[in-house]
């Protein structure tokens, strides 16, 4: 008789230990995905700025083109054809940030002691400033672009 409760508290006892692992596991998995954030302002009629911020894996040149597919959305959006860049910038962020790892020092060539557990963290940044227009792109500026052609 005793057999017959001992079991049953032992089967608790056991699901009770599993459960609390669950709940451990799932406080320490790993944080969402970032996202890059882009915030668009209309600044009159037809002139439109984007600013994009990017992800620690977004370089350069997949900022650049980023910012002109946004803008081709945008003008294509708004009931317009091709858009011109009158302004922007892509600019590049480094932070230092503190690596979970144990602490090391390394010797740096100066001779002092560094603290390796950081890490240089880059970031693009990028903003476009254009205006859009209806009809055909004009073939002698470099700065026009066609929006369905950059949409696509």
């Amino acid at each position: 008789m005793t057999t017959n409760r001992i079991l049953p508290a032992a089967a608790t006892l056991a699901l009770a230990v599993c459960l609390s692992a669950c709940i451990l596991i799932t406080g320490f998995q790993k944080d969402p995905a970032p996202t890059s954030s882009q915030t668009l302002t209309r600044m009159g009629d037809t002139v439109y700025r984007i600013d994009l911020q990017g992800l620690e894996s977004t370089g350069r040149q997949e900022m650049t083109s980023n910012l002109l597919k946004s803008a081709a959305e945008v003008t294509l959006e708004a009931g317009y054809d091709y858009f011109i860049v009158s302004g922007g910038e892509v600019r590049e962020e480094s932070e230092l940030q503190a690596t979970p790892a144990a602490r090391t020092f390394l010797e740096s060539p100066s001779g002092s002691l560094v603290d390796s557990s950081a890490r240089v963290s880059q970031r693009y940044f990028g903003s476009v400033l254009f205006h859009v227009f209806q009809g055909e792109k004009p073939p002698d500026n470099p700065l026009s672009f066609d929006a369905r052609s950059l949409a696509r």
